[in-house]
């Protein structure tokens, strides 16, 4: 009985990384300034609050790896890690705790994490981009803003307009 629930786990985090690669290159919209709106991030958070975080952050993770597989930016080793796996493995930690009972604030947490990352990564590795003048944190900060706010949002209303959906929710093996 085991195997089958690992099986079916297995299955599901394939199948739901595999739609979150998908989504993320069916763009809602792109921003002036870079980045773009995607609803990539929701097969990741049904992932950590079916299965909770340890496999959400599992999905995350490969969701990292396929994105820098698909479409690689890599400028320096570590940069590769913040830009790719480690803030997608991060929207994982939905799936723990308090942050698993209650959604949008899961979201809201892995989504801020994201962010988080994101805006190391740019302070780090892509100084240069900001405008002459501009603090560099700030640059960053604003940057990130600029598509993953939108994206959080937007993401956060898909979750809760699935939520009904227990099925999607729990999985029916436990």
């Amino acid at each position: 009985m085991m195997r089958n629930k690992n099986l079916r786990t297995m299955v599901e985090v394939s199948l739901l990384v595999a739609a979150a690669v998908l989504l993320s290159f069916l763009k809602l919209f792109r921003m002036p300034q870079g980045g773009s709106v995607s609803l990539e991030m929701v097969p990741i958070f049904l992932l950590a609050f079916r299965h909770g975080g340890r496999i959400g952050m599992l999905g995350g993770g490969l969701l990292g790896f396929a994105k820098l597989l698909i479409s690689p930016f890599v400028i320096h080793p570590v940069q590769l890690f913040l830009d790719y796996p480690v803030p997608y493995m991060l929207l994982g930690i939905a799936g723990f705790g308090l942050l698993r009972q209650n959604r949008p604030l899961g979201v809201a947490a892995g989504s801020l994490l994201r962010y988080v990352i994101h805006v190391v990564a740019g302070v780090v590795f892509f100084a240069e981009y900001a405008p002459e003048g501009t603090p560099v944190i700030v640059h960053s900060l604003v940057y990130n803003a600029w598509y993953m706010v939108p994206e959080a949002l937007i993401v956060g209303a898909v979750i809760m307009l699935l939520s009904g959906r227990r099925d999607l929710f729990e999985p029916e093996y436990k």
